[in-house]
């Protein structure tokens, strides 16, 4: 484990950050509030180096992942060669208990508080790929082209006056696909892996990009436990004690998005296997659940997604055979 002097929080919004320095001898030794651009933030890192008198290593920096708003920040941070810490928002809420009040100077104090409570289980923020986070960033793009898509269409498909704002759409969602298709050919290593993954039956072009994304190039969660569990796919026990005793099920926690993808998948996966479709069909004939077959599946397939790029080799029958012997 790392020892740091400083544990930094970052309460990250669309114009500006604020900052919260907290020291486990002097408590909290600096706030501030700077705008949200590299320049800023580079700016601000090079002060607080001359402020504190203590070099920019001796901070541990925490922020909430918030999406496209805590980019200038990372940025900034590969320049000025900082560790920071990148939480999911709602492992720093859990962790505070009841909270009364809330404002962002305030959120900077806790996620600093965070930060040093929990050192020692943080996880250092590593740059992807360009390649990677510009497929990542034309994702979310074509996710919410084709969301607006689907609410125009459901109630408008026929009316004459959404004709051309729905074709304009669709094209949209073309050109993008287009787009990262170009990106996949430019990067011989995500263009082989998209071969590879492409090549498993049932898996089609979106989830092995995505697949590809959320692994940052099968650098991370390369286990299949947790890639399922990153997914939303993991089985979870609730029971306690002889009054509560629910039924194991999947958590609401997880890439949502992935685990759709994955859900279409599957039921191709059940058409396109003969194998994949015996066990579905014998697993509902032994009263299993519909879903928790097909969530089974869906790790199957998952299993067979990393097969298949940790081997470098397509897929091949056998694959199948050696999962169907798991449970």
């Amino acid at each position: 484990m790392e020892q740091f002097s400083f544990f930094t929080g970052i309460d990250v919004s669309k114009l500006w950050l604020d900052i919260a320095v907290l020291n486990p001898t002097d408590g909290l030794v600096h706030q501030s509030r700077i705008n949200n651009n590299v320049k800023a933030i580079r700016s601000f890192l090079k002060g607080l180096k001359k402020q504190l008198k203590a070099e920019i290593t001796e901070h541990l920096f925490c922020m909430e992942h918030t999406g496209k708003y805590g980019h200038a920040f990372l940025a900034a941070s590969v320049l000025e060669k900082v560790r920071v810490w990148v939480e999911l928002p709602v492992q720093i809420k859990r962790s505070q208990g009841l909270v009364r009040g809330k404002t962002d100077q305030w959120d900077a104090v806790r996620i600093a508080k965070y930060a040093h409570r929990f050192a020692d289980k943080a996880v250092f923020w590593v740059p992807a790929d360009k390649t990677i986070q510009d497929m990542k960033d034309l994702q979310v793009k074509r996710s919410q082209l084709v969301k607006t898509y689907s609410q125009l269409s459901q109630e408008n498909k026929n009316d004459p006056l959404f004709k051309k704002p729905l074709q304009a759409i669709k094209q949209g969602i073309q050109a993008i696909e287009l787009k990262m298709e170009q990106l996949m050919e430019d990067n011989q290593v995500a263009r082989q892996q998209y071969d590879l993954l492409t090549s498993v039956p049932g898996i089609g072009k979106q989830t092995a990009m995505a697949l590809i994304v959320v692994t940052n190039g099968f650098t991370r969660l390369t286990d299949s436990r947790k890639l399922s569990c990153y997914s939303g796919l993991a089985p979870f026990p609730y029971s306690s004690g002889s009054s509560v005793k629910g039924r194991t099920k999947v958590s609401k926690m997880g890439d949502m998005k992935l685990k759709v993808l994955l859900n279409l998948s599957a039921w191709n996966a059940i058409r396109a296997i003969p194998a994949l479709k015996d066990y579905f069909k014998r697993k509902v004939g032994e009263g299993k659940h519909k879903m928790s077959v097909i969530n089974a599946v869906r790790n199957k397939l998952l299993a067979l997604a990393l097969a298949v790029v940790k081997r470098n080799s397509p897929f091949i029958k056998e694959y199948t055979s050696n999962l169907l012997l798991l449970p």
